[in-house]
């Protein structure tokens, strides 16, 4: 499949498996921003004594802290910390899950100025979870790489299961980002739209603290296809967000009777600082609070 995946001799074997045995599958792709700005920390209003001082990166003003300037008890995590935490949990839940197991393949493409497979599709019994995790990479979010990639990712494994006469589920993107694009993701957004108002797809289009373009992740859905209290539910910043959303997801798999089965018709288709200087983008607000017309 695409490049840069996690390839070894169990990957191809599970993924001859997956072709062989008959279990239609729901097929998830997790396409997960993982530009510099993923790399800052959320701190709880109030959690904050002071900002030591304040500069310019990943393409907007961040102020820096020291670590022992949180205070005791507010809560407080990096943003891809906490994105691995919940995924990880996530995939040991099916993973574990003896009905589950079998029937999901789950595949990781990441992005920042590029996009790439990170994970390729295996079903979650055969699941290495540590591989899964996500990785910091450059300061650029190139979204419209990311969908195409992550798109493509799915009709082909897809077409693969169709050309063994095997069915699947509607196919599942899961996708993440915490800001705004340095790509022109416009037409990738239209084909998102497409197959979600065809019920070709299924998207959970999430937005990582409070600098996320809500209303741009709104654009994946159909007019009238927009799930009630979007921007809210959708937006993930307390750590309480990312299990709520992560549990939605589970049980969105988990109820397959809710998802319509395909009849074969795819488309073709910066380091952790110890210290002092770390950079810091909320002290209960966004470091994007000066960008208009997001919500």
């Amino acid at each position: 499949m695409a490049n840069e995946a996690y390839y070894t001799s169990e990957h191809y074997s599970q993924q001859r498996r997956i072709l062989i045995n008959g279990d239609p599958r729901a097929l998830i792709c997790f396409c997960v921003d993982v530009s510099q700005s993923m790399d800052e920390w959320w701190i709880e209003k109030g959690g904050l004594r002071r900002n030591i001082s304040s500069g310019f990166a990943d393409g907007h003003n961040v102020d820096y802290f020291d670590l022992k300037d949180i205070r005791p008890g507010y809560a407080h995590y990096k943003k891809i910390d906490k994105l691995n935490d919940t995924l990880r949990s996530l995939l040991k839940e099916l993973k574990t899950d003896r009905e589950l197991c079998r029937q999901v393949a789950v595949s990781i493409v990441t992005y920042s100025r590029f996009a790439s497979v990170k994970y390729d599709f295996l079903d979650c019994e055969a699941l290495d979870i540590e591989s899964c995790m996500c990785k910091i990479e450059k300061a650029e979010t190139a979204m419209g790489d990311g969908i195409r990639t992550a798109l493509a990712q799915l009709d082909e494994m897809q077409n693969d299961l169709r050309n063994a006469d095997n069915d699947y589920y509607t196919p599942i993107l899961v996708f993440m980002t915490d800001g705004t694009p340095t790509d022109d993701p416009r037409l990738e957004f239209a084909e998102v739209r497409e197959r979600v108002q065809n019920g070709k797809l299924y998207v959970f289009p999430l937005g990582i603290g409070d600098g996320a373009d809500m209303a741009r992740l709104r654009d994946m859905f159909p007019l009238g296809k927009v799930p009630q209290g979007f921007s809210e539910r959708y937006r993930m910043i307390r750590p309480e967000d990312y299990g709520n959303i992560f549990r939605e997801i589970r049980e969105h798999v988990r109820k397959k009777q809710s998802v319509m089965v395909s009849e074969g018709d795819s488309v073709q288709s910066a380091p952790v600082v110890e210290n002092s200087m770390v950079i810091n983008n909320q002290m209960g607000e966004s470091i994007f609070n000066n960008l208009k017309g997001m919500i």
